[in-house]
């Protein structure tokens, strides 16, 4: 048995497409080609799948998103290499269930004193997608110009990793600031937030009608920005 898409998706995302292990949080996927994205991140599992491999059971352990954990290459060797005992199954589930919350923990918003302060921190995010989307997404120019390229692999990848991480605080800035947003603005406000839950949905399962993105967003975004 492999390990399945939603798994994948699901263990990838989670994890922000970041190292889990304390200390590390590297970026799992490496521009060393700027036209050749690299995906270095691995898939470890915390119980090997045979009974005689790294923190190996009996029963052996399964390819699902609760047996497994995003390391870097130099992590997930390390695990797997040290004498037996020296990370246990209960340490490196720790390692997971940490870095996760700690991801979920960076969506949280601050509460903004001013909406051009609200309008920036906004369009950080949305500047950084942007980036993502022209460079792996499937109408850049190395998409188009190469169809049989490893972008399709990265852009969905990066979709979870940044993308849909940015998307959330973005609508935690919203929710959490909404005093500060002009009546006006708000329903190009919301019609973001329809699209970027339309959009996460999309990542993880086939979903029919997103909403795409809403261009009179950024303008009301830019509207703000001092």
């Amino acid at each position: 048995m492999s390990i399945s898409t939603k798994d994948l998706k699901k263990l990838w995302g989670m994890a922000a497409g970041r190292c889990s292990k304390p200390g590390c949080s590297v970026e799992c996927i490496r521009f060393l080609d700027a036209d050749d994205p690299t995906v270095i991140g691995e898939m470890a599992h915390i119980i090997a799948k045979k009974p005689d491999g790294p923190r190996g059971q009996a029963e052996g352990g399964e390819d699902t998103y609760e047996n497994l954990i995003l390391l870097c290459p130099t992590h997930h060797t390390e695990i797997d290499k040290a004498p037996e005992g020296t990370f246990t199954v209960e340490e490196i589930h720790r390692w997971k269930s940490v870095h996760e919350q700690n991801v979920s923990d960076s969506f949280l918003s601050p509460k903004f004193e001013s909406m051009p302060d609200l309008a920036k921190a906004i369009k950080r995010l949305l500047v950084q997608n942007h980036q993502v989307w022209r460079s792996a997404g499937p109408e850049s120019s190395e998409a188009k110009a190469n169809p049989m390229s490893n972008l399709v692999e990265v852009w969905n990848l990066r979709k979870l990793d940044t993308i849909v991480p940015n998307n959330r605080k973005i609508i935690n800035i919203i929710n959490i600031n909404s005093h500060l947003v002009d009546v006006s603005d708000l329903e190009l406000c919301y019609e973001f937030i329809e699209h970027a839950e339309g959009f996460e949905r999309n990542c993880y399962e086939r979903t029919e009608g997103v909403l795409r993105f809403p261009k009179g967003f950024e303008e009301v975004v830019n509207k703000y920005v001092i």
